[in-house]
């Protein structure tokens, strides 16, 4: 059984041309006969390199319903992450193509990156790390720097939107900081025993941190009503998807001061165009990350594994 891996790089630079660990692709390429990994596939090479495939394994590439019919090799394509959007569901399973996904393998990566972005917004420590680098520090008149508000998370309230894996072990780390936290219903959904509503939740939080996925009900959410309904002293954190934010509406809330800051690690499309509204030079108190929250070694090797264990068990079936 042959299986190509389209877009093996987005695993991280694989072929040891960057400093950091190597991600191991030995578990999933022993699963097949013969397994071809490529560094990253264009729209117009997918078909050439998958023609013979049984099994295509891929991140991002997008896999249509026109593209799905032109390989006839294929039995199945397994994603190297847990969204499926980027594949026509419908089609594959009209022309009889099994679709795998791994859940779960970047929680804790996911969640410490979330803390992260809340405890810089607490402690200001890149910018104080920058006023030591550009020698401030050093000429300061006493012993220390304080040059921008330093807080406390205890006793500060964290919102949750979306309340997963991800979200119930974000809740976890915060509640260990001794934050308050609290799960805001999304518009639209049923009502748990254990949420209230964003009308309630948004008034009181301190920080908005989004788990959800990207669905109708979560496109914009965040816009501008949202923000009006937010402290001024708040903070919002997204590690989920970038469209859930209308991206304008937030750099115009914190050009205006609306709302404190925001710290994302994804956008609307990725990599982001320069016209992107949130990486205007004018937009205050903004820290943005390049889709890094998933990618520690060890979710990394977690993925790799899981998508081994999928194989297996479909190659042992056919």
């Amino acid at each position: 059984m042959r299986a190509v891996f389209l877009d093996a790089d987005t695993l991280g630079n694989w072929q040891g041309k960057s400093n950091q660990p190597l991600a191991d692709l030995t578990p999933l390429a022993n699963c097949f006969e013969q397994f071809d990994a490529y560094s990253l596939t264009t729209p117009e090479e997918v078909i050439e390199r998958s023609k013979d495939a049984d099994v295509i394994i891929t991140n991002k590439v997008v896999l249509n319903a026109d593209t799905l019919k032109q390989l006839p090799n294929l039995k199945a394509i397994q994603l190297a992450a847990t969204g499926m959007n980027n594949i026509d569901l419908d089609a594959a399973k009209r022309l009889g193509i099994q679709c795998f996904n791994v859940a779960d393998y970047s929680t804790f990566a996911v969640a410490q990156l979330t803390l992260q972005f809340m405890l810089n917004f607490a402690t200001r420590a890149c910018e104080h790390y920058q006023l030591t680098a550009q020698g401030a520090w050093q000429k300061s008149r006493m012993f220390t720097l304080t040059d921008f508000p330093i807080m406390e998370l205890e006793g500060k309230t964290l919102a949750l939107i979306g309340y997963g894996n991800i979200g119930k072990k974000v809740e976890q780390l915060a509640t260990a900081f001794g934050m308050n936290v609290v799960v805001a219903n999304i518009p639209g959904r049923p009502m748990r025993d254990n949420q209230i509503t964003m009308d309630e939740a948004l008034p009181q939080a301190d920080f908005v941190s989004l788990h959800c996925p990207l669905t109708e009900e979560t496109k914009d959410l965040l816009n501008k009503d949202f923000f009006h309904k937010m402290k001024s002293t708040a903070y919002v954190i997204n590690t989920a998807r970038g469209p859930v934010i209308n991206e304008q509406n937030l750099a115009t809330a914190l050009k205006e001061k609306v709302i404190a800051g925001a710290g994302l690690d994804v956008l609307s499309v990725e990599p982001p165009s320069p016209n992107n509204p949130l990486l205007a030079a004018d937009v205050p108190n903004l820290a943005i990350t390049p889709h890094i929250a998933w990618a520690s070694h060890e979710a990394k090797q977690r993925l790799i594994q899981g998508m081994a264990d999928n194989m297996k068990g479909f190659v042992a079936d056919n």
